[in-house]
Formats: structure tokens, sequence, C-alpha cells
């Protein structure tokens, strides 16, 4: 049985499938049992029909920006609002594209923050529990995200009113 002391040397991992959930997603990392050791999992599971059985678990949390400090690491899907969230406060994240969704822009979203270095990516959801024994070595050595400011309102009003 492990102490308080055991679970506090954790890392402490939050996966976040957006509010339409992902269920292959929450339910292989709620079955992979091989993590608990290593990992303090919680999932979010958005409107999902599975229910995890073995981790905890929300569905939606409109506080969960102020909650990111309590998280080593993240797990998302390839929403473009949650990833670039994440990046902006400076997080490690290991991005797995829902690819059961009807467009394809998660894919190619995935594809994007891996050739730019921003994120770890693991392409296929049976591999993700491999992805997280190697989340602390797969997120090292990524590229700080730098925010663009975008602000076209300027140009817009003088291209309306010239």
């Amino acid at each position: 049985m492990l102490n308080s002391q055991d679970v506090s040397k954790k890392n402490r991992v939050l996966v976040i499938t957006g509010t339409t959930g992902f269920d292959s997603l929450v339910r292989k990392i709620d079955e992979s049992r091989e993590l608990e050791n290593e990992y303090d999992i919680t999932l979010q599971t958005g409107e999902g029909a599975y229910q995890p059985q073995y981790k905890p678990s929300f569905d939606f949390d409109k506080g969960l920006k102020d909650r990111l400090h309590e998280y080593d690491f993240f797990i998302t899907h390839a929403g473009a609002g949650t990833i670039f969230m994440l990046l902006e406060q400076g997080k490690r994240v290991l991005v797995v594209p829902n690819t059961e969704r009807a467009d394809k822009h998660q894919i190619e979203l995935a594809q994007y923050v891996k050739s730019q270095h921003l994120c770890a990516v693991c392409q296929h959801v049976q591999d993700v529990a491999h992805a997280i024994s190697t989340i602390e070595h797969s997120t090292q050595g990524l590229q700080p995200y730098q925010k663009v400011e975008f602000n076209a309102v300027k140009e817009v009003l003088r291209y309306i009113y010239e």
C-alpha cells in the first residue's frame, strides 16, 4: 500500500478530452493499470459515454484554467483551444488526435504542433500508455510557445472605409 509520501512523488497528469469527449482515449488510460505506480491521472470526460472505473474523473470544469498549476503534464485531444491554452501557460503537453471525429482537423493540428516542436504527439490511442510512460522524456526539449498577438481590426476598418 502506498503512503502519502509515495503519492506526492507521482507525476500529476490531467487528461483533457474537450466538451465532446473522447471515449477510446479515456477508456484506454482508465484501463491502463500499469501507469498507476508512477502517475496520478485525472480524466476529464466531456460528454463521452464511457465512465471511468479506476481513475478519478469529471465531465467539465469552468475553472479548469485556474487549476492547471496542480498538474505536471497534460494529455489532450488535438483541440486548438485546449492545446494553445496549455502552451500559453507553459505546460508540457502530449497531444492525441481524436481520429473518431468526422472531420480530420485534429490530425492536421497534431502534425503541426509536432513539426513545430511545441508538443509531444501520440498518433494512435492504442499507443498512449507507452507515450505516457515516456512523457517526461518526450516533452523535454520542446520549443516554448510564443503567442502571436493578432488584431486586424484597424486593417479591416481601413479596408472597409477606403
